[in-house]
């Protein structure tokens, strides 16, 4: 196996003996002078084979506790799931829960709404997605909201490939996306990255906000403090959001929740600050 790329010190970027991409962890594995030949393979401890390079750059945010965590987690939940999950899952997964322990280490506890809809007509997902969720808490000593075990639910879900799953309206998905992009940008006057797994975050938001509202469910707006003060810190950030809740307004016949725009501004800060450019 050929080692060809540095992520960190214990996670590289290799081309196996057919010549197919695999990112490779094991001790000391990016410490070397890149490239080289690995002929000792006892010291690769994992490969993740067919993952979008858009996602690479996670495994430099991602602490490597994190993400094996959720591997070896993910890695149980598919001998239990029916259907073949996307690849890129693990990435996925292991992104939402890092940004979630993160929020809670700051006390950033966004109460993520919890579907009952969804634990009816998908039990055994959301059965294994609860599994999931205590799993993390126990392992990483936090305690992740209820909501999160719906998110991982629906994570689930869209990984399912080939397989319809639900009954969401994916040409309002993607319109929805599309309008939502268009106001950040012309509001902060840049061009947002649409390749980078920063935007694909922040995709994944907006998809889940507009799957919450075709299910009818809704945040409570139980950090009203941290919302507040979120507005009067960053106004250009709620300025933003604002024509957001207007667009939404409009597309659904009701303004968001302030949980919901809360979560949206930090969303969006975070396309602002790590994936634009100016236009």
């Amino acid at each position: 196996m050929k080692v060809i790329k540095k992520i960190n010190n214990n996670v590289a970027l290799g081309l196996d003996g057919k010549d197919h991409e695999v990112i490779i962890f094991g001790k000391g594995i990016g410490f070397e002078k890149m490239p080289y030949e690995l002929t000792d393979l006892s010291r690769v401890e994992r490969t993740y084979y067919d993952i979008d390079r858009r996602y690479y750059g996670l495994l430099t945010e991602i602490p490597e506790k994190t993400f094996l965590l959720v591997t070896s987690l993910l890695d149980i939940a598919r001998s239990k799931i029916q259907g073949n999950l996307n690849p890129n899952l693990v990435f996925v997964l292991a992104d939402h829960i890092h940004f979630a322990i993160e929020r809670y280490q700051k006390g950033m506890n966004i109460a993520l709404p919890y579907s009952y809809e969804m634990e009816y007509e998908h039990p055994e997902l959301n059965e294994i997605a609860q599994w999931f969720i205590r799993r993390i808490n126990e392992q990483m000593h936090v305690h992740l909201s209820k909501g999160e075990v719906t998110s991982i639910t629906m994570h689930f879900l869209n990984a399912l490939e080939g397989e319809k799953t639900g009954t969401y309206d994916s040409d309002r998905i993607g319109r929805v996306i599309r309008e939502v992009t268009k106001i950040v940008e012309d509001y902060f006057c840049i061009q947002v990255d649409q390749s980078s797994f920063h935007y694909f975050r922040f995709k994944n938001h907006v998809k889940f906000f507009v799957q919450r509202k075709e299910q009818s469910e809704e945040f409570n707006d139980s950090n009203e403090e941290l919302y507040q003060s979120m507005k009067e810190t960053y106004p250009r950030l709620r300025d933003c959001v604002s024509q957001i809740d207007d667009y939404m307004e409009r597309e659904f016949g009701e303004r968001c929740p302030h949980e919901e725009l809360l979560y949206l501004m930090i969303h969006v800060n975070q396309l602002y600050t790590h994936t634009s450019v100016p236009h």
